[in-house]
């Protein structure tokens, strides 16, 4: 039997409700912490911070020059030194794959219980973890390569334009603008379909894009349009959460850039779109409601 259509609805007041009843029916401040926990290691690869620190410039340039002087005297031990910096960067960073690509799971499990554990869903999830963090460390080094070669020709391209470089952007704009479009909706379809398929049948991440990819085919305009209704959905919470930091004389923009008291902090959000992808595939019947029975709260 072929997959039936994906019908257009946006399963939003649903996606609410689901998330009023995990957090606020009843209250429980010591199930926002722990449930904050696992949403603070699920996007820890996620997003990204900032930061600067501002000086006199005037008086640091003697010192820049000496240290400048240095290095070029000592130009192996400083090629040895961003070595080992680089490849600690790197540890870390694949470190922090790994641990967030298991977290997807742990606050997926969560969520769709209605509950607050750490311990029993780490090391529930181990086999489904690792095989999405090896997923998205192939993928990652694809995508890297990939722009590196993109930004490479581009620049070889300015630079033999000369005087004209600028006209570089025009093509660069129109190679960088899709790309960066098509890995946007991998990156939505992964985490709202992808991983739930993965956590209900106990599939590796391969095999859940194939049985997803088949459903994709039967109605693409459906999962097209729901990435775009997503994307508006963070512009929205986006000018929400700017209007909370201003409301609160700006201590919520503090507590928000917190690690983990920031995820605590935005809780409701995480829970909301989480609570999207796993709605959304409820339309398709019961061949295809992957988050069945007491998977999912009552969401009315």
């Amino acid at each position: 039997m072929s997959p039936p259509s994906v019908e257009y609805v946006l399963p939003s007041s649903r996606a609410f409700a689901g998330m009023k009843r995990v957090l606020f029916h009843p209250f429980d401040i010591g199930k926002w912490f722990v449930l904050g926990f696992t949403a603070w290691i699920a996007g820890l690869m996620d997003g990204g911070g900032s930061g600067g620190a501002g000086g006199d410039s005037e008086g640091w340039g003697g010192g820049f020059g000496e240290v400048g002087r240095w290095m070029e005297e000592n130009l192996l031990l400083v090629i040895g030194i961003g070595a080992v910096v680089v490849l600690i960067g790197l540890a870390i960073l694949i470190a922090l794959l790994w641990v967030s690509s298991r977290g997807k799971f742990m606050f997926l499990d969560n969520v769709m219980h209605n509950r607050a554990e750490v311990k029993a869903p780490w090391h529930r999830f181990r086999a489904e973890g690792d095989s999405l963090f090896l997923w998205r460390l192939g993928f990652g080094l694809i995508v890297f390569f990939v722009m590196l070669l993109i930004v490479g020709v581009l620049a070889l391209f300015a630079l033999a334009l000369g005087d004209a470089a600028w006209v570089a952007i025009i093509p660069g704009v129109l190679v960088l603008v899709p790309v960066i479009l098509a890995l946007l909706y991998i990156t939505i379809l992964l985490e709202d379909f992808v991983v739930p398929v993965m956590y209900r049948e106990s599939l590796t991440t391969n095999e859940a894009w194939k049985r997803f990819l088949a459903l994709h085919r039967t109605s693409p305009g459906a999962f097209v349009l729901f990435a775009l209704w997503k994307v508006l959905l963070w512009i929205a919470a986006f000018v929400c959460i700017i209007a909370f930091g201003v409301a609160t004389l700006l201590i919520g923009f503090i507590l928000m850039i917190i690690p983990y008291l920031g995820a605590v902090v935005l809780l409701p959000v995480s829970v909301f779109f989480r609570f999207l992808g796993p709605e959304f595939l409820r339309q398709l019947g019961s061949e295809y409601d992957l988050l069945t029975g007491d998977l999912v709260p009552d969401s009315g």
